[in-house]
């Protein structure tokens, strides 16, 4: 009862009628209502920036005075609701719903420290959620709980308890710091990757040893939280050190985890971990085990127009596609392009799956023994992004032209275009992750001193014609819609006039 009615002189009649948060009667619907008008603009996509939200509610611009006031307001009472959220609905395991529990708990002792200082109230707190704390290894919160404990000892002068819990809190304050170096070199491995030098031995080296370093760690900690940074981090290393099968051993060790312990389970985490998989069995040209996938994938309920949704759609299409299924990889291009969230995709986004058309178009002609009747003109005004990014998706582009014009026995201006892929190999493929494309690069810039000649091409023992089919030997990038080895046997092909 002491603790209610310290509570009670905390949370008095003046500071209640002054709490500003959303409830139901902040979000009825009237036309006064200038906050559930906000709501409702937001969460059904009228409103998508401040000049449209300015206009939508006051029919004014984003600068009115209004409506800067309106925002700042709303933006308020949102985050302090964000305190009172129901964990049964927002969290879909024990671990998450804990957590927010625990974080709330120390927040609210924070909060009553700085009203009243450290009275038996703060005491009572910390050891109610003390347990909770442990059974998950929160040690962050645990270090907090047990300082908490050691200030109202030391207040009290209970000279016994204080040196107990001083041992606990050294225990706590030593592995949150390892926890948050932990972290630190997931990040700080992060960038090197995120940044735009490129991808060389050099750097998969330096990530390489911070790798090691956060598994050592994790290793030590024995914490969910920390195992997933070690994963995320790991199935990256992997996939840029084009190390595949580290990456599906990898990706098999978090399922297990997952699938072992329900509390380190959540959509986004296992989500992330498919598409690295997937990615994965795709490079591997394991096409029966990723349509198994894709066959139960619908229990991890990714919302349509998610970005992972889009990453999962990109590798079942080029699943159908390299499997030749034409109406499988039609069906899933139909499904993006269609979907109502795809137009708020950017530019990036959508051209993507331009050129996946182009691929799908020419595929479909080629399996079908089609007239290849397709708008190259057309095609480039449409990508005008990925035209003038000097890599990735750009050389998707560059070669789709040509495998065009060589089905229409338009060699001659293949020969044109040849100088200026020379030069664009030269200054812009020097990274790990084009290494395919050099290889590619090469055998037609030898096609063309061959003079395109189909019984030179047919017989030839060059050595990138063996490098391009060598498995898991360089990296398959994103931009590889068709493997490498494929589109040069259809190039040679083509090459035989009739």
């Amino acid at each position: 009862m002491d603790t209610l009615k310290e509570l009670v002189t905390i949370v008095n009649r003046k500071r209640l009628s002054k709490i500003d948060v959303f409830d139901k009667a902040l979000l009825s619907q009237s036309a006064s209502n200038l906050y559930y008008k906000l709501y409702e603009g937001l969460e059904s996509g009228k409103i998508t920036d401040d000049a449209s939200a300015a206009s939508y509610i006051y029919g004014s611009d984003d600068k009115d005075a209004k409506y800067r006031k309106l925002k700042s307001r709303f933006k308020n009472k949102l985050q302090k609701t964000l305190l009172l959220l129901d964990t049964e609905e927002v969290f879909i395991n024990n671990q998450s719903r804990a957590y927010y529990e625990c974080l709330l708990n120390s927040q609210i002792i924070e909060i009553i420290i700085k009203i009243t200082g450290t009275t038996k109230l703060v005491y009572e707190l910390a050891k109610e959620n003390y347990s909770k704390a442990e059974q998950y290894n929160f040690n962050e919160i645990l270090k907090n709980y047990s300082y908490y404990l050691l200030s109202y000892y030391a207040i009290i002068g209970d000279q016994k308890s204080f040196s107990k819990e001083e041992q606990l809190y050294l225990k706590y304050l030593d592995l949150s710091q390892k926890e948050q170096y932990a972290k630190f070199l997931y990040f700080k491995a992060s960038i090197k990757f995120e940044n735009q030098a490129p991808i060389t031995d050099a750097l998969i080296e330096e990530v390489r040893v911070d790798v090691e370093a956060l598994n050592k760690l994790r290793l030590e900690l024995q914490n969910i939280e920390i195992d997933f940074y070690y994963f995320f981090l790991a199935l990256d290393f992997y996939q840029r050190s084009n190390q595949i099968n580290k990456l599906i051993e990898v990706s098999n060790s978090a399922e297990d985890i997952m699938t072992l312990k329900p509390s380190a389970f959540t959509y986004t985490r296992k989500t992330i971990i498919y598409i690295y998989k997937l990615a994965a069995l795709l490079s591997n040209k394991q096409y029966d085990e990723v349509k198994n996938i894709f066959n139960n994938i619908e229990q991890l309920n990714v919302p349509e127009g998610n970005y992972n949704w889009y990453l999962l759609q990109d590798i079942h299409f080029k699943t159908y596609l390299q499997c030749n299924d034409i109406e499988n990889a039609t069906k899933i291009y139909e499904t993006v392009v269609n979907g109502k969230s795809f137009k708020r995709q950017n530019e990036k986004v959508q051209e993507k799956w331009i050129i996946y058309h182009a691929y799908l178009v020419f595929m479909d002609n080629y399996i079908h023994h089609g007239d290849y009747k397709f708008s190259l003109a057309k095609f480039i005004n449409t990508v005008p992004v990925n035209s003038r990014d000097k890599s990735g998706f750009n050389f998707a582009i560059r070669i789709i032209e040509i495998l065009f014009n060589a089905a229409r026995n338009d060699f001659e201006l293949i020969f044109l275009k040849m100088d200026a892929l020379r030069i664009y190999k030269s200054r812009y493929l020097n990274d790990n992750t084009y290494k395919r494309n050099h290889i590619l690069l090469n055998l037609l810039l030898k096609a063309e001193k061959s003079g395109f000649s189909h019984k030179v091409l047919v017989n030839a023992d060059w050595k990138e014609i063996t490098d391009i089919r060598k498995q898991n030997a360089n990296i398959v990038a994103e931009w590889e819609i068709m493997p490498y080895e494929i589109l040069w046997d259809i190039f040679v092909e083509f090459t035989k006039k009739e």
